[in-house]
């Protein structure tokens, strides 16, 4: 019966992807706690993780109604509704996440990405130097950098870029692509 306990075993299992077995407990932890926030945005989670945006859409907007600055469900909401193309929807709720919580690399790394899909560029390189500043180790953050920067013809700046993003994940090959064009 500790919440606590049950929130871990379930999400060690969806870290390994037993979805059914993280619902389970995700599901045990509620009825000790109906209104825990994190709980319902994990169960998202698990909905998401399974291409099911529509009902993981529903928990997160659960969770911020019971909490409406929590920063992860925020984002992971926004993040969805970039996906769908409801773009300014997306941007108001990365900007609340980053606003609730502006040590989320996450949220920044979203949020710069949403101003590229608006073609706010000079936004989006904000956002996405503050994402690399909380977190320097995210490859995707690089590579989003990278891009905008090729856009604004920073070609040497790019390049330092795509080469930590190929050092962060070597597999990449998108990188190893723009690379190659940057050198070029």
């Amino acid at each position: 019966n500790s919440i606590e306990a049950l929130k871990l075993i379930a999400k060690s299992f969806l870290a390994k992807k037993k979805i059914d077995d993280a619902r389970f407990y995700f599901n045990k932890a509620l009825t000790l706690q109906p209104d825990d926030y994190e709980v319902i945005k994990d169960l998202g989670n698990t909905y998401q993780a399974v291409g099911d945006t529509k009902t993981a859409k529903n928990y997160y907007q659960k969770a911020i109604a019971i909490n409406s600055s929590y920063a992860p469900a925020l984002t992971n909401l926004g993040t969805i509704e970039l996906k769908i193309g409801n773009k300014q929807e997306a941007l108001s709720l990365l900007i609340q996440a980053t606003k609730y919580d502006p040590q989320s690399a996450l949220a920044w790394g979203n949020l710069a990405n949403g101003y590229v899909q608006l073609g706010k560029t000079k936004e989006a390189e904000v956002s996405i130097r503050k994402a690399i500043k909380l977190n320097p180790n995210l490859f995707n953050s690089h590579f989003l950098l990278a891009n905008i920067l090729i856009g604004q013809k920073k070609l040497q700046e790019a390049e330092q870029n795509l080469r930590k993003t190929i050092e962060l994940n070597p597999n990449f090959f998108q990188a190893h692509i723009n690379l190659g064009a940057v050198l070029k």
